[in-house]
Formats: C-alpha cells, structure tokens, sequence
C-alpha cells in the first residue's frame, strides 16, 4: 500500500513539475518576444507583419525545449525509451516530413523577406494580396475576396511576381488632344497638371513624365506617367485626369471627339443630279 502511495505520489508530482515546466516556458517566451520586439524596432530592423511569426516560432522553441525537459523528468532513464523508438522513429519521421519542410521554408521565407504583409503578389498562379504570414502557410487574399492558404514549402519553392515591391508605385493615363494644338503648350499643361494634382508623389527619385503615344485618327496621343503612394493609386489616376481636364479649359486645348473625314473623289454627275431631285 505504502509502495503504491509512494508510487502515485511520485507521479502527481512528475506531472505537476511538467505542467510548471510549460508555463515558465509560456512565460519566457513572452520575455523573450518583447526583449526582441522591444529591441528591434528601436533599430528599425523589424516590421509589424513579422511579429505573429516571431511569437510562433519562439513558442515552437520554447515548448520544444520544454518538451525534451519533461520527457527527462518523466523518464528518467531515457536509453530504454531511446531504443523504444526503433522502426516506429522512422515512420514518425516520414510522417513529419512534409510539415517538417513547411516549417523550414517558413522560416525561410522570413528571414528573407521574402514576401510582406499587404503586399500585392502572384505566386504559383494565385494573385491577391499577402494577408497574413504564419511560420508554415502564407495567407493570400484575392482580388475577388477569396482567402487562399498557401504552404510555406509551395510558397517558397515557386516563382513570386512583385506587382510593387515599394509604397511607391507608377501610374499612368493617356490623354488625346487635337491636331490643331501646339504641342510644346501641351506638354508644359501636362506637366503643370501632374505637378499640381494632390495625390501625386514627387520626390527627386520620382518625377513625372510626359510621353508621345501615337498620331490617332482624331488627335495627337500623349501618356502621362506619375508615381503614387499605394494607398493613392487608385484614386490618383481620376485626380490627375480632372486636373488635366481643368488645365486644358483654362488654356483653350481641345480634346477631341472621335470624327472621320470624309472626302468624295470622282462621283457620277448622273447619281449628284438625282440625289438633289430626291
């Protein structure tokens, strides 16, 4: 009776010295993360995106850590559990692979910024912005609303398209005007209109340009390009259209309406004769 109280009194402690063991490793994991975070952002060396991940893998090391500590106080003579694993130790290995292999390439990816929150990507296919990056899956939103979760090894070992790699992103419309037009006015208005729209960037690295298009069959087409905060790029394309419109008002330059002319060679006296009768 004695040997099995002692028995079962040796055991509740193992596991209640097990269920201390995952807390002080909750607990110096959270130390761990704000020393990190706390650190790296004083030196900038870090971004808000990656703090998930950096609490997942910390806790992945922690508990881990705290897992081979509690195996070494349940069983305290590990060899005879060593020898145990045998051919079922392979079978866990195979089985851990793929989730293995999700977990490094995740790491991967963000110790190589690879990708970034909310940034607009195509990988394998699949367009969207970065909604999310976890240690094993990368999560992609689409352009239609659908949420795609994306392995981390898939993610990794496929070809990524950056749609802008920046906050800074060039735009551009193309604008027509009228062959009667003096095209050295022209110019100087667009560029007075870039210059003056509000949700334009312009910065020594990024200046706006105007280019020559073509000779349409109604007017003389010019490309207007500009740079624009991400947030901005939609809206800046309507901005900078409406102050061309009001620029182009303001100094008498036309933008044509699609017309053809229409000249009429070698007619029969005879049809003109009996159109007029008509």
């Amino acid at each position: 009776m004695e040997e099995w109280l002692s028995t079962a009194l040796n055991f509740i402690i193992r596991i209640a010295i097990s269920v201390a063991i995952i807390f002080v490793a909750r607990y110096i994991g959270k130390v761990v993360y704000r020393i990190i975070i706390s650190t790296a952002e004083k030196r900038g060396h870090i971004t808000l995106q990656y703090k998930n991940s950096l609490m997942t893998m910390i806790n992945i090391a922690m508990y881990t850590l705290a897992g081979f500590v509690i195996i070494s106080v349940i069983f305290t003579n590990l060899s005879a559990f060593l020898a145990g694993l045998g051919i079922g130790g392979i079978i866990v290995a195979f089985a851990v692979q793929e989730p293995l292999g999700n977990l490094i390439c995740g790491f991967l990816i963000m110790m190589n910024h690879l990708v970034v929150d909310g940034e607009a990507v195509e990988i394998n296919g699949i367009s969207g912005s970065v909604e999310e990056i976890n240690i094993n899956h990368v999560v992609i939103r689409t352009w239609d609303g659908r949420k795609i979760n994306l392995p981390s090894k898939e993610v990794w070992s496929s070809k990524i398209i950056h749609y802008w790699p920046s906050d800074i992103r060039r735009n551009e419309i193309k604008v027509g005007v009228s062959y009667s037009s003096d095209l050295e006015k022209v110019v100087k208005v667009l560029n007075e209109a870039v210059q003056s729209a509000q949700l334009v960037h312009i910065d020594d690295d990024h200046q706006p340009l105007i280019v020559f298009d073509s000779y349409g069959d109604s007017s003389i087409n010019f490309i207007v390009r500009f740079w624009a905060k991400r947030e901005n790029f939609i809206n800046s394309s309507l901005d900078v259209a409406k102050t061309i419109k009001l620029k182009f008002k303001e100094n008498d330059i036309e933008i044509p309406f699609t017309q053809i002319d229409l000249h009429v060679r070698d007619v029969n006296p005879d049809i003109v004769q009996n159109s007029n009768k008509i």
